[in-house]
């Protein structure tokens, strides 16, 4: 038996890490390809930072309406929801609040507040127009962080087993080594060197999400990525959520609001 296949490469800002089982040097090299494919497709579409995206087009939109890719059209439809059910507590606006600190600064981005939310986009469905309020900026990355995942696994469906890890959001397929489960190692949230446990999973995805990853300090005052848009400050209760699910997107999106709603 062929020993396991272990690729990694850039997108979407991170390191992508995919381990295949049972398949040939050549196979994992072309199976990489095409999950490499979709993330590059999804990073071009959906990036707040890469000046070319669908998205980073209509954050510099500036209050007109713009003509969106139906890719991108559904996903802010999903956020809407999304932002209805949590009552605005996950609002994809939270892009404006990042961006006031130095996060993903557009050029044309103007600061207003209080800031833009889910209230303030407006859509026009026959013609696929999205129109946001000067000043908003969307950041939905929570849902397409899993959903590039889910679609990158699509693409090894043909694999024995493989292991898709983009930034501690994992996708498994299969078993690893003689029928073994996949053991994800869970960070502990207080030590980058250190873990809390390990979980055994099969067919499923995992997801993690946490305070102490991405932030940093602004006018003296720390902050980090999960805002919660009711405050309009980091939300601080939970400093780490995990979340098992049959899809990376459920897991990504369960994980974030555990760390977002208030218990």
């Amino acid at each position: 038996m062929n020993p396991p296949e272990h690729r990694i490469f850039h997108s979407m800002g991170i390191p992508i890490h995919i381990t295949l089982v049972g398949c040939s040097t050549e196979e994992a090299d072309r199976a990489t390809q095409k999950a490499e494919d979709v993330f590059n497709e999804y990073d071009l579409r959906f990036s707040r930072f890469k000046n070319e995206s669908d998205l980073m087009s209509l954050n510099n939109s500036n209050g007109a309406w713009n003509k969106v890719s139906l890719p991108l059209f559904q996903v802010l439809k999903k956020c809407v929801a999304l932002s209805a059910d949590t009552m605005g507590i996950f609002d994809a606006s939270v892009g404006g609040i990042l961006a006031s600190y130095g996060y993903g600064l557009p050029k044309k981005f103007i600061q207003r507040k209080p800031f833009p939310t889910y209230r303030d986009l407006a859509f026009n469905d026959r013609e696929l127009l999205v129109r946001l309020a000067p000043g908003q900026i969307l950041e939905p990355a929570c849902i397409v962080k899993g959903m590039a995942i889910d679609a990158a696994g699509q693409t090894l469906s043909e694999m024995r087993g493989f292991m898709i890890n983009a930034g501690g959001d994992i996708l498994t397929h299969g078993s690893f080594k003689n029928g073994s489960a996949w053991n994800i190692a869970i960070q502990d949230p207080r030590d980058e060197r250190a873990i809390v446990t390990t979980i055994g999973i099969k067919n499923a995805s995992i997801a993690t999400s946490g305070i102490y990853q991405t932030g940093g300090e602004h006018d003296g005052e720390k902050w980090h990525h999960l805002i919660n848009m009711q405050t309009g400050k980091p939300a601080n209760r939970t400093m780490s959520a995990t979340v098992v699910a049959p899809t990376c997107e459920q897991a990504d999106i369960e994980a974030s609001l555990a760390i977002l709603l208030p218990f």
